[in-house]
């Protein structure tokens, strides 16, 4: 190891903005979006940027009081031997705040690798296998009110407008309600848009089985997260009884988590989401095991630019999966989001796809500037 690729500070931008309006999933509305971005920088001026955004406070305090110090006078070369030193304080935190906390700082080793040689992350992953994905509009987020569906088929259309020929809607109110807004979606989509449902844990085994059959005619491409995330139990008995795929894991930590679900063959569709799991790091493990049970690897993709761009890296190195999903696909939220549009604001193309950034790291540089305004938390640490 040169002295230059030492890592030499740790820096944090607590961000957040107030939403327009009150929305959230079926379970949990909100008023703002919020994430934690840290910053890791070597002797030699390098810097590397990461995220994680589920409890960015807590993720905050973990990495200034306990991570951020263990990382000091390492090689940001070399993020695996990193994560690891980082994953030693996980115990007993196995499964939760700990990985989301060295995510954040997972990412930014990688960005700050790419950076060090002039390489994009995919090369660093071994090599992209495409250079554009197909990109599905996540979204709408459901507004508070008597009305759930409010806005539902004018986003729809937006998203059409926009050349996305896929989405993924939000459900999980009441099954005429949600059967009224899958058909909507798919009448405006037309019949060869790729349409999928995501429930966000909010229904039961018999209610989504009953669901997925009564919608049979819309022809959607996965249901995800019908119930609790880690209730095996009953992923277990809607793999038997659904018919189609079923698409989970965003809210797992460690690819221990995965493990399980995969092995027992409750997931059709695997969704790592980087700035959670554990980073990139973890996310290869994940693709890994996954590969080895020919399960198809879709990143769930929230939060800021960084893990959007995170994501894209990730995906572009991904095998193409079998049957009616193919290749890769990519989670692109629709919802209000200036931490993600300051920095980064891709449309698809004419195939619906996305270009994957082929610039050092991330791909683009990051402007910590643009991001002012939402910037509420700041600290530093040096070794």
């Amino acid at each position: 190891m040169q002295s230059s690729e030492r890592i030499v500070r740790v820096e944090a931008f607590g961000l957040r903005c107030a939403m327009p309006r009150v929305a959230g999933n079926a379970l949990r509305t909100f008023r703002e979006r919020a994430s934690l971005l840290v910053k890791v920088t070597t002797a030699g001026g390098i810097s590397g940027w990461g995220e994680t955004w589920a409890y960015p406070a807590a993720a905050s305090e973990l990495i200034r009081t306990m991570l951020a110090p263990k990382l000091f006078g390492m090689d940001i070369t070399n993020p695996r031997a990193a994560q690891a030193r980082l994953l030693e304080a996980a115990v007993p935190d196995r499964r939760g705040q700990v990985h989301m906390a060295v995510s954040a700082l997972d990412i930014a080793l990688w960005d700050g690798y790419g950076r060090t040689v002039g390489k994009p992350i995919h090369e660093l992953l071994g090599g992209a296998l495409r250079s554009s994905i197909k990109a599905y509009a996540s979204g709408p987020l459901l507004p508070a009110g008597d009305d759930r569906y409010d806005g539902f088929d004018a986003a729809i259309g937006l998203y059409a407008e926009l050349g996305f020929s896929a989405v993924k809607i939000r459900i999980g109110i009441d099954e005429a309600s949600d059967l009224s807004a899958i058909r909507r979606a798919r009448t405006i989509l037309g019949e060869d848009a790729m349409l999928m449902a995501d429930l966000n844990e909010a229904s039961t085994v018999r209610d989504a089985v009953s669901l997925a059959y009564q919608a049979a005619d819309a022809k959607l491409a996965w249901l995800e997260e019908p119930v609790r995330h880690d209730d095996l139990d009953a992923y277990r008995r809607l793999a038997q009884m659904l018919p189609l795929p079923l698409a989970g894991g965003e809210s797992f930590c460690g690819v221990q988590a995965f493990a399980p679900f995969i092995a027992a063959g409750t997931l059709d569709i695997v969704q790592p989401d980087l700035a959670i799991c554990g980073g990139l790091t973890e996310g290869i493990r994940v693709a890994g095991l996954a590969d080895a049970f020919d399960v198809p690897v879709a990143p769930h993709v929230w939060g800021s630019a960084i893990n959007f761009l995170a994501s894209l890296q990730y995906a572009a190195t991904l095998l193409p999966g079998r049957g009616r999903i193919g290749a890769p696909v990519f989670e692109y939220d629709m919802s209000f989001n200036p931490l993600r549009e300051r920095l980064y604001d891709p449309r698809p193309d004419g195939k619906g796809e996305i270009a994957v950034p082929d610039g050092a790291g991330l791909g683009i540089a990051i402007d910590i500037e643009r991001l002012a305004d939402y910037v509420t938390d700041h600290w530093v640490l040096e070794a």
